[in-house]
């Protein structure tokens, strides 16, 4: 009897490996979702430096002349990102940019969650 109800019911062994084998299925979907987020931040982030580069020329300069590849020190990473959620460029900057900045805003936010899901899938 004791081994007909440990058959129908799964051991504490069995499900640790049921939830390791489901975790192991979602990697692919969270790799998925970072290339897409990815692609994403270059697309909109290029738009934000040209919108910059051609209406906010001060602002730009203030910035480090961030551009899509470049050759500069992860300082100017970190000063676009700090733009980008500080959000006190709501005075005198287009309407434009304010959307870009949500947008890559959420983008960022997404990234790591994703990010944060495939180490926990990795290392669990």
């Amino acid at each position: 009897m004791s081994r007909l109800a440990e058959y129908l019911l799964m051991s504490e062994t069995h499900l640790q490996y049921a939830a390791i084998g489901l975790n192991k299925q979602m990697l692919p979907v969270f790799l998925g979702l970072l290339l897409a987020v990815t692609m994403a931040w270059v697309f909109l982030s290029n738009r934000l430096y040209t919108e910059l580069r051609h209406n906010h020329p001060e602002l730009y300069e203030t910035l480090g002349r961030p551009g899509l590849f470049m050759k500069k020190s992860l300082a100017v990473n970190f000063r676009v990102i700090r733009f980008v959620f500080k959000r006190d460029y709501a005075s005198g900057v287009a309407p434009a940019v304010i959307r870009l900045c949500y947008g890559l805003r959420l983008l960022f936010c997404m990234y790591i969650i994703c990010l944060t899901g495939c180490l926990l899938i990795l290392f669990a």
